[in-house]
């Protein structure tokens, strides 16, 4: 069975146990009662090869992004690994680094024959102090040089908000300088980051002055953020497909909701990570994960941007940005509707931002990147 949609990853937070309570932590695994539920219905090895590793090759799925909570607290962490790499995917590990060591990365890149990303969150670097969502920048930096000693594909997780909208720039020069590939996700009244979305979640005068501005200029910063004033022409040329209502493929860009595919311990399956609470397109006990995204209304229409509304729905670059889902859900409650934190200001359709040239040139670099990691494949 093949489905009208790619879907490139799988984002799973498969336990909500961690060894931390983080300030800011968009996971469910700062509520102890909940902590407590997903122990006894958490989803076991077998069901997750069955229901959810297995099917997943139906939809195109590259990529398993191992989450929590602190995936490796499960006892069969590691079993869950090498099941990833020998059914052939590619294996991510989200951590807050408390129990990554040399020793520790060592079995991990035997466990998944190299074929693994660790993933850290660090959202401020500056000269004076440092502060990350997960844990003590020292050791983050430190679990960083270490897999670059060990050969370990490295990648860093931007939680972007009013915290660190002055010293982003310096962030993610720092990462730039150490080549390491970085992605930016925005902070959301989301388990314990609910407490401080409405001081702390950044606005659109935010994002235009301090975040898109950097965003904007990286290549090695993922095209996985809002807005994104690609021309919608381009992308079709580059993709092999005319531009349409749909969310872009090869490579996927913009705002990611409805490409990615995302999981909580329990086995619920929705359209974006920080929005895994929120909306659900069922549970893969009820069905396999491909029958589910298949027949599910809610991966239906987030997919077809012709039903975005408000400034979205009137904007040149509706199809290829969409703007974030998460931004219109967390605002407005509507997850179609216009992304309020967006800067611009388009009449109809035929406004062109000021910054689609730049925009078009970088992803012309971009598409490099992502060809190499498996997002694009030139048009035959």
């Amino acid at each position: 069975m093949q489905h009208r949609y790619r879907f490139p990853a799988i984002y799973f937070e498969a336990t909500r146990v961690c060894n931390l309570r983080c300030p800011m932590c968009m996971t469910g695994s700062n509520d102890v009662r909940r902590v407590r539920e997903s122990r006894r219905q958490q989803l076991s090895l077998d069901e997750i090869r069955e229901r959810v590793l297995l099917p997943a090759r139906n939809l195109g799925v590259m990529a398993i992004g191992w989450s929590g909570g602190e995936f490796l607290l499960r006892p069969d962490a590691f079993d869950l690994l090498r099941t990833t790499v020998d059914l052939g995917y590619k294996c991510n590990i989200c951590s807050n680094c408390e129990v990554l060591d040399r020793e520790r990365l060592e079995q991990i890149k035997e466990a998944t024959r190299g074929a693994v990303t660790i993933a850290v969150g660090i959202n401020s670097i500056d000269d004076e102090n440092g502060w990350t969502r997960d844990a003590e920048v020292a050791k983050t930096l430190e679990v960083l040089d270490v897999c670059r000693e060990l050969g370990i594909d490295r990648h860093v997780i931007i939680t972007i908000g009013k915290h660190n909208a002055e010293s982003f720039e310096k962030t993610v020069a720092f990462l730039k300088k150490r080549h390491i590939s970085f992605n930016r996700s925005p902070l959301v009244a989301r388990g314990s980051g609910g407490t401080h979305f409405e001081q702390q979640g950044f606005d659109r005068k935010d994002l235009e002055e301090s975040f898109h501005p950097v965003l904007r200029r990286h290549v090695n910063g993922y095209v996985s953020y809002t807005p994104f004033f690609l021309s919608p022409e381009l992308h079709a040329e580059v993709s092999g497909g005319a531009a349409n209502n749909s969310v872009p493929q090869n490579p996927p860009i913009g705002c990611w909701a409805g490409t990615w595919l995302t999981l909580n311990a329990e086995g619920d399956v929705s359209v974006c990570p920080v929005l895994l609470d929120e909306l659900s397109a069922g549970n893969v006990r009820e069905k396999p994960i491909d029958e589910l995204v298949e027949q599910s209304e809610l991966f239906a229409r987030i997919t077809d941007r012709s039903q975005l509304g408000g400034r979205c729905g009137r904007c040149r670059y509706q199809y290829t940005c969409g703007g974030c889902r998460a931004m219109a859900y967390y605002h407005t409650g509507d997850y179609m509707g216009e992304d309020p934190t967006c800067f611009f200001d388009p009449v109809d359709p035929s406004t062109v931002s000021e910054h689609e040239e730049e925009t078009n040139r970088v992803f012309r670099k971009y598409l490099i990147v992502a060809r190499h990691a498996g997002f694009y494949q030139r048009p035959s």
